[in-house]
């Protein structure tokens, strides 16, 4: 009885639609008919309390419009799966600082998308209502049931559910398609029907203490996944079509059949802290490769990577170039934050074109005069007192050494390619005249450095 009224309504919206284009009504009146007509509409007004938040109703076509479908690139890397809500002037995509709740009808009144934003209080009856829904994203928001029941939504492609409070379980749709899943809720101790998603191309989670994720084991669809682990039963190797992963807290359990991942071209790992997972061999076509907070022996070998072209390497406890050779196409090297009193072992990288070192205690770079091909060389932030080896490097274009303890610079050899040197922050008190005509070309910085404050105000402005 109640879905043939609904259907009745939903008609009578259609109809007043139709009739609205004899009379001319505005797009605003022809929008305000299918609203108020709509049934989404009135259930959710009768449980949405005012204290609650703003619900704001669009009409696609009429007084809302869709923004394009996010790039990969913003899906994995700024978390935007949900294309804009457009109403007027302005776009809704959530994370905002206002308590609301935007919701997207199409023209017979149903829900197509729904995005929440800060403190809006979501109640089950809310949820219920939406279940035609395309596109939801439920954000910053508060849950009136920790268990966010998603069975009965069956067109939901896309969904964000991240920050809210009370969120415990979620239940994904039975109908099994949606495509993107982005859960950032630490809370989360339950995911269900994850492995009836048979088009789920996207899944990013921080849950560390949650059932049900093992279910993308064997999955074949699943492209990018960034995930939080905790379940030994989770065997990303089984995962065989994935391009981009980022992983924290594997164990070796989840991670010793790695290197069957074929595709993967991005791969990301986080605290690793079991000296078995040094001994895991890692896929052949990887382009870029980022490893954080590493215990002692735990780093596994990175060599025989013919495609590897980047490497990012923070709070490493083992000596990291022990760990790598044959790199031949490796151009870029990023270091911080690790146990590296030399670089010695860097030659075995001589393709390398950029290369940082940050925050990485006394260090003595002169090895890196192997690096006939580098380019780029940041190197800030550590006890560096001896840079002469960059006088030793002809293809050098730009140097910064910011924050370390040099005193000399060295003199510059005819032919050198340099463009730009930063040494900022260095208790270099003078420079030999001779020295400074060498870097006549080169553009300087020399900020809060006892040399800086010696010069006069026009000579500064060379620095």
């Amino acid at each position: 009885m109640i879905e043939r009224i609904n259907t009745i309504l939903a008609a009578l919206s259609i109809s007043l639609v139709l009739a609205s284009q004899a009379f001319a009504l505005t797009t605003q009146q022809q929008a305000d008919a299918i609203i108020n007509a709509s049934p989404v509409v009135q259930k959710i007004q009768q449980n949405f309390k005012p204290e609650y938040g703003n619900l704001s109703f669009f009409v696609e076509g009429l007084t809302g419009r869709f923004g394009e479908l996010p790039s990969s690139k913003r899906e994995w890397g700024n978390n935007d799966i949900l294309p804009f809500i457009i109403g007027g002037e302005q776009g809704f995509k959530g994370g905002g600082s206002l308590s609301r709740i935007m919701i997207m009808l199409d023209q017979q009144g149903k829900a197509k998308s729904v995005i929440s934003e800060r403190t809006v209080t979501l109640p089950t009856e809310l949820i219920d209502a939406i279940q035609d829904a395309q596109y939801l994203r439920l954000s910053s928001s508060v849950f009136l049931d920790s268990t966010v029941d998603l069975s009965s939504f069956n067109n939901l492609e896309r969904v964000d559910i991240a920050f809210s409070k009370n969120v415990e379980h979620i239940i994904l749709p039975k109908s099994g398609k949606v495509e993107k899943i982005i859960i950032f809720q630490e809370s989360l101790k339950r995911i269900s029907n994850l492995g009836k998603q048979k088009n789920l191309n996207l899944l990013k989670s921080t849950a560390e203490n949650s059932t049900g994720f093992e279910e993308i084991n064997g999955s074949k669809t699943l492209k990018d996944l960034s995930i939080y682990l905790s379940d030994p039963n989770i065997n990303i190797g089984s995962i065989i079509h994935l391009q981009r992963l980022w992983l924290a807290n594997p164990r070796y359990e989840n991670i010793r059949n790695i290197n069957s991942l074929d595709k993967l071209k991005k791969l990301t790992l986080r605290n690793l802290s079991s000296e078995k997972i040094s001994r895991i061999s890692l896929p052949k076509n990887l382009e870029k490769i980022s490893i954080f907070d590493v215990s002692k022996n735990s780093l596994p070998d990175i060599k025989d990577l013919v495609n590897l072209q980047e490497l990012v390497l923070w709070f490493i406890e083992d000596n990291v170039f022990k760990s790598t050779s044959n790199l031949p196409e490796i151009k870029e090297l990023f270091i911080s934050k690790s146990n590296l009193p030399t670089l010695n072992g860097i030659e075995k990288l001589p393709s390398l074109k950029d290369l940082t070192v940050k925050e990485s205690g006394t260090i003595d770079i002169s090895a890196i005069e192997a690096l006939h091909h580098l380019e780029n060389l940041q190197i800030t932030d550590n006890y560096l007192d001896d840079i002469s080896v960059i006088a030793k490097l002809p293809k050098l274009v730009f140097v910064n050494a910011s924050y370390n303890q040099l005193k000399v610079l060295p003199k510059l050899q005819p032919g050198n390619h340099l463009e730009s040197f930063v040494f900022s922050d260095n208790p270099i008190e003078t420079i030999d005249p001779e020295v400074l005509k060498t870097y006549s070309k080169v553009s300087k910085r020399a900020y809060r450095t006892p040399f800086y404050q010696s010069l006069t105000r026009k000579q500064q402005l060379y620095f």
